[in-house]
This record gives C-alpha cells, structure tokens and sequence, in this order.
C-alpha cells in the first residue's frame, strides 16, 4: 500500500474513532471495532520504519485533535519527548478527551504501555 494511502486511513480512522469514543458515545461494539481499525492503521504506518515515523510527526500538527492523539500516542515509543509535548497540551481538552489523554500520559509513565505501544 502507498503510504499516502495509508496516511489519509490513519487520518480517517483516527477522527471516526474520537467522534465515537469521546463525542457520540453510543454503540460501544461500534467504537472497539473503529479503535482496533484505527491502532492498525497507526501500527502498520509505524512499522514502515524512518518513512512511517515521518508521516507520523507530520501528523502532530494536522488541524483534529483525535489525529494529534492517535499519532502521538505511537510516537511514545520512539520519540517520546515530542509525543509527550503534544499529549500534554491535548490534556487541557474538555470532558472525558481530556481525561483520556492524561491516564495514557500516566500509564506511559507507569510502564504500563510499553510493551503494547512498543
């Protein structure tokens, strides 16, 4: 697959799932299926190496936030500083967003995600 394509799939799986899991809450089964499509998206774009890890700091600056989260959620393992940078200012969201983004900050930390997100 051409990593634009790929990209523009991480952009679109990863604004399907924020809308469902921190805006339109309602059909959970719906919003695990949207979260394991849009983790491999984000997991396949990471794993094309320096190319994919490119793409994925391109993407910290994209104008959504749940595009800024996602990216940098898998950036954590190997460019933590900036991932952190970002997740931190996404904290201040409003509502469970906020929250969201402040446990996995925490977890992180913890040790608890690394070898998930490694």
């Amino acid at each position: 697959m051409e990593i634009n394509t790929l990209v523009e799939k991480c952009i679109k799986s990863a604004i399907e799932y924020g809308v469902a899991a921190f805006e339109v809450v309602e059909n959970s089964r719906r919003t695990n299926r949207l979260f394991d499509k849009n983790f491999k998206n984000f997991k396949t774009l990471k794993s094309l190496g320096s190319n994919g890890i490119d793409e994925l700091e391109k993407l910290l600056e994209h104008s959504n936030d749940y595009v800024k989260y996602c990216s940098a959620t898998h950036l954590l393992s190997v460019k933590e500083a900036k991932a952190k940078d970002v997740l931190k200012r996404l904290v201040s969201k409003p509502q469970i967003f906020g929250f969201d983004v402040e446990m996995l900050i925490i977890e992180w930390d913890k040790g608890n995600l690394k070898e998930y997100l490694g």
